[in-house]
């Protein structure tokens, strides 16, 4: 398993996605979780900006491991505009990651936000039919849809009970669950749950808890108990399950919320490769 580095972490420390790169690089980091969101948005970059991020990927050997689809928050929303707005920013951005080379796409926001006009099973149909299309959309690229689950009562996936139970509802073979080992704490579901993707991980989020919040602080400084996760992982073989399908099987380390504060990125990341080193020894950049 590969260590890979989320950028939203940077953006919420108004670090601008060039300058984010020049630093993962020198930390070593080639496998990248790219946040489309504020500098690293695709569909707010000009034509240029998209290119000489294309080319520095290739040219620098950096490998795009997930693109984040920040902006899905409205996918189960009972506004078919605000559905559609949201299946034109993914796809657009889907489309980015193409062209970065990486195959991997993460719909956020626990496949979408409860909204208190409708029923919740209403909610759960949106979510489905959106997701689904997308994921048709995306099968004759070979994209691979990752789906988040949020680990809050607003939330549409907001237990990995809910995660296998959408997965099944949505049926397509490109759809598969991202493991966050920081939610699946705070829901108190044990690694053993884990049991019943087997053959369907491909991807791992690290990030940190205090057991009743989504901090997202520097690994290690919470309660996320990210050992007994990674054990059951590799006993799944998720690596065999990953080579399948021509991928790295990479664990990102993810930290940053939308309107905090991080005032040094690049120290946030130091300090939690530090800790990983000692605490999670076998990852590798």
């Amino acid at each position: 398993m590969k260590l890979s580095a989320n950028t939203f972490v940077y953006e919420v420390g108004r670090v601008p996605i060039e300058k984010a790169l020049g630093s993962l690089k020198g930390l070593g980091f080639r496998y990248i979780d790219l946040a489309a969101y504020q500098s690293a948005n695709p569909t707010l970059m000009s034509q240029e900006k998209r290119r000489e991020l294309v080319r520095r990927f290739q040219g620098e050997g950096f490998v795009s491991s997930q693109l984040l689809l920040v902006h899905t928050q409205d996918i189960a929303s009972p506004d078919v505009k605000r559905r559609e707005t949201v299946m034109d920013y993914m796809k657009k951005t889907t489309e980015f990651q193409l062209e970065l080379g990486g195959k991997q796409v993460l719909v956020c926001w626990g496949c979408g936000v409860n909204e208190s006009s409708v029923p919740r099973e209403q909610s759960w149909m949106y979510s489905v039919e959106t997701i689904r299309e997308y994921a048709s959309w995306c099968a004759g690229d070979g994209v691979l849809v990752g789906l988040e689950m949020d680990p809050h009562v607003y939330f549409v996936v907001n237990s990995m009970e809910r995660m296998a139970k959408i997965l099944e509802d949505i049926d397509r073979p490109n759809v598969y669950p991202n493991i966050d080992i920081g939610h699946m704490c705070i829901t108190r579901e044990a690694p053993v749950s884990l049991l019943k993707f087997r053959g369907r991980v491909l991807h791992v989020h690290l990030s940190e808890t205090d057991t009743f919040e989504h901090t997202n602080s520097i690994l290690g400084t919470g309660n996320a108990d990210f050992s007994s996760y990674l054990e059951v992982i590799h006993a799944l073989d998720a690596e065999a399950a990953c080579r399948e399908k021509g991928e790295t099987l990479t664990a990102g380390i993810e930290m940053g919320e939308p309107g905090g504060e991080v005032d040094d990125p690049d120290r946030w990341m130091k300090e939690s490769l530090v800790y990983l080193e000692n605490a999670v020894p076998g990852l590798a950049l």
